[in-house]
């Protein structure tokens, strides 16, 4: 039933081929940024401004 004439299927075409990149991006940049809560360096960065805020508190 659904999409009879060739028209709609364009429609259904050009609708995944804007929203498919667009979740893909999305999904690629979701896990990359987890990734980086990971990463030795921004630990290491994180534990300094930590140790340096807790110096500055009276």
């Amino acid at each position: 039933m659904l999409a009879y004439t060739a028209n709609t299927w364009t429609q259904i075409i050009v609708a995944f081929s804007i929203f498919v990149p667009v979740v893909v991006t999305i999904v690629i940049a979701v896990i990359f940024l987890r990734g980086a809560k990971n990463d030795p360096d921004e630990q290491r960065l994180r534990r300094a401004q930590q140790e340096y805020e807790a110096r500055r508190e009276p």
